[in-house]
């Protein structure tokens, strides 16, 4: 029985990998600042088993992941979008890891956009803010002397029930709009980065993994999303320039962020190379998801 640590244990990500290794019959570990939420008390009673921590407060995370053979690390760049906020909670839990001489971390990240040549203005620091403090993590990680898997994640199909739904027009259209001209976008369920997180533990896979469930054009993303829904659903390819205008809260970093993954697509997309993905797990197409969620969709 492997005993799992678990960062982000009520939210999408970790509750995905603990639900895994929860079926698998392993022991789940999940730290949250809030034991009595209603997220929290569901998992008490899937058998998870709480401790208090905050990521901000390195005493709060003392002996935390004593008894844990793996920790897997996630942290959540916009509950408070701020990067170096990001790169320090993420180093206090992995210290924190280490201290209680755990033997396998399994981070949760990106890549730090930084690294790569191209014409993508920077905002401040940081070319896509919310990647780049996660390459840092990752650079830090590779420092250490530890086990350390590199979970590189893709867009959530998930975006689509919340942050990205599609709303109609006035003409009755919904319209997706993203600055990816006709390129390739590397997508996944939240489902499959618990399950790629469980292969790769129950595997021992180190180094860098990519996790992705479809790889589509975003024309194909609108025409499943429309045959899903029955109702017209169009892709509208926006310049990165005008996406970054849009004034949503985030928009200039999700801006460069489609922007660099449309300018750097075959890196981006090798790196979530599907056949690589199917290696380890059977992951879901988005079709499938579309329609098991589409009354979700509208």
């Amino acid at each position: 029985m492997v005993v799992i640590g678990v960062c982000g244990i009520t939210g999408l990500q970790g509750g995905s990998v603990a639900q895994q290794f929860l079926k698998n019959n392993h022991k789940v570990i999940g730290i949250t600042r809030n034991k009595d939420s209603l997220k929290a008390t569901k998992l008490l009673e899937e058998g998870v088993e709480l401790r208090c921590g905050n990521y901000d407060n390195v005493e709060s995370l003392k002996e935390i992941f004593n008894g844990c053979d793996v920790v897997f690390v996630m942290t959540n760049f916009w509950e408070h979008m701020d990067s170096k906020k990001e790169f320090n909670q993420a180093k206090n839990i992995i210290d924190s890891a280490l201290a209680s001489n755990i033997n396998h971390i399994v981070w949760s990240t990106l890549e730090d956009t930084r690294d790569y040549s191209d014409e993508i203005a920077y905002l401040g620091d940081y070319k896509v803010p919310h990647f780049d403090e996660k390459g840092m993590v990752s650079k830090y990680l590779d420092t250490l002397s530890i086990n350390v898997t590199h979970l590189y994640t893709s867009f959530y199909y998930e975006n689509f029930l919340g942050l990205m739904k599609l709303k109609k027009d006035d003409d009755g259209i919904r319209r997706l709009c993203l600055p990816m001209r006709d390129s390739v976008l590397p997508i996944v369920s939240v489902e499959d980065i618990g399950k790629m997180a469980y292969n790769v533990v129950e595997q021992n896979v180190y180094g860098k993994v990519g996790v992705a469930g479809d790889h589509l054009r975003c024309n194909e993303i609108a025409s499943i999303l429309s045959e899903s829904i029955n109702e017209p659903v169009i892709y509208v390819p926006v310049p990165a320039d005008m996406y970054r205008e849009f004034g949503f809260p985030g928009c200039k970093d999700l801006g460069n962020m489609f922007e660099f993954k449309d300018v750097h697509n075959k890196d981006f997309c090798e790196l979530r190379n599907m056949d690589s993905v199917k290696s380890r797990i059977v992951p879901i197409n988005f079709k499938a998801w579309c329609l098991e969620n589409k009354d979700s969709l509208v």
